[in-house]
């Protein structure tokens, strides 16, 4: 197992805008790491600079206790499973496992018993002597996957390895990788755009945007507590709901339709966060307010029922079960007030909690 440390790390290509714009990180030994982002963020060009594959404009990578800017891929001692599995068509999946090993000259008995370790540990040792063309999407990725486990390098980097898979198949892997990777106890430095694929893998996860460090943290802290607004509608299924909102006097107004009690904030504009699940129906604790339906998808185990808020503003709400709502029908809602978040409405930032969260109160 091995530590990667990002210090400062600055990747520009000529004259164009800076892709990444002083990157720091602390990767730990045998931790899961996840890059996450919208496309274009910087998060493959990242991994990327780790792999050695590009190099860095400015800052210090450092691999292990070596300072690695200036070393060569072989030279770092880690293996990458690609997006497009980069598969050799005219090898067999066992010579496509054992490439590696050849390459570095491992011996040939050796090279047979951890391609067979690798296949068993995948469930891809019937397809050994098959090409890649008479595969799946699922059992290439076993191979790629394979091929990285075999070289027995301490640390692991994948670039979105099951985006080209179906629904079904990626939810299994993402469960495979995850047990693999606790299994070997390497270090996996893991990119992907899909925020569910990040919640449910990551140790820890880094949320990138426009090549800066938007929050660093575990999947559940940064769900619970958003460091700004992008972070806040990017992570979460659906997104948080973001409204802007008025705090008057102790008192934070919501559409026109719900006050608040808060202490500690200034007078003036905000914009209110709140998580879908954190809308209820109506009931005997909370005030509730009406509201239009426009959209009802029931899941099967939760409902999820758009409504509008004001003007053309539409909030999503969560509830658990089956619900039979129709579209034009007016429901009764109201806000857990021990559940939303405050951020400033000039730079999305999120507000220090200092107040204090009191009864919701409906505004009629």
């Amino acid at each position: 197992m091995k530590a990667v440390q990002l210090k400062h790390i600055r990747k520009s290509y000529g004259q164009n805008p800076e892709v990444l714009k002083g990157i720091n990180a602390a990767i730990e030994p045998g931790e899961f790491f996840v890059l996450v982002g919208p496309s274009g963020c910087g998060k493959s060009t990242m991994l990327r600079i780790i792999a050695g594959l590009e190099e860095v404009s400015e800052g210090e990578l450092i691999i292990g206790s070596e300072t690695a800017n200036r070393l060569r891929p072989n030279e770092r001692d880690l293996s990458m499973v690609f997006q497009n599995y980069a598969l050799f068509p005219h090898l067999t999946v066992e010579q496509n496992i054992m490439f590696g090993l050849h390459v570095k000259k491992i011996a040939k008995s050796e090279q047979i018993k951890r391609c067979k370790e690798a296949a068993e540990m995948l469930g891809i040792s019937d397809y050994l002597k098959r090409k890649p063309k008479e595969l799946s999407g699922g059992q290439r990725q076993r191979v790629a996957l394979a091929r990285a486990i075999v070289t027995h390098a301490p640390i692991c980097l994948m670039d979105e390895p099951l985006s080209n898979l179906d629904a079904k198949l990626r939810a299994r892997m993402r469960s495979e990788i995850r047990q693999i990777q606790r299994k070997l106890g390497i270090t996996m430095i893991y990119v992907t755009h899909d925020q569910t694929e990040a919640m449910t893998m990551a140790d820890r996860m880094m949320i990138l945007n426009h090549g800066e460090v938007q929050q660093v943290g575990k999947p559940l802290d940064i769900y619970n507590n958003p460091q700004n607004t992008f972070v806040a509608s990017f992570i979460g299924s659906p997104p948080m709901n973001l409204t802007a909102a008025h705090v008057n006097e102790g008192k934070l107004q919501i559409a026109n339709k719900w006050d608040i009690m808060v202490d500690g904030y200034q007078d003036g504009e905000v914009i209110l966060g709140v998580r879908p699940e954190a809308i209820l129906p109506a009931n005997e604790m909370l005030p509730a307010a009406d509201v239009k339906v426009v959209n009802v998808e029931v899941l099967g185990t939760e409902t999820l029922v758009s409504f509008e808020l004001e003007g053309n503003k539409q909030w999503i709400a969560k509830w658990p079960g089956q619900w039979s709502a129709e579209i034009g029908e007016i429901l009764q809602v109201s806000v857990d007030p021990n559940k939303i978040e405050l951020f400033d409405a000039v730079t999305g930032e999120r507000l220090e909690e200092t107040h204090s969260k009191n009864v919701l109160e409906v505004v009629l």
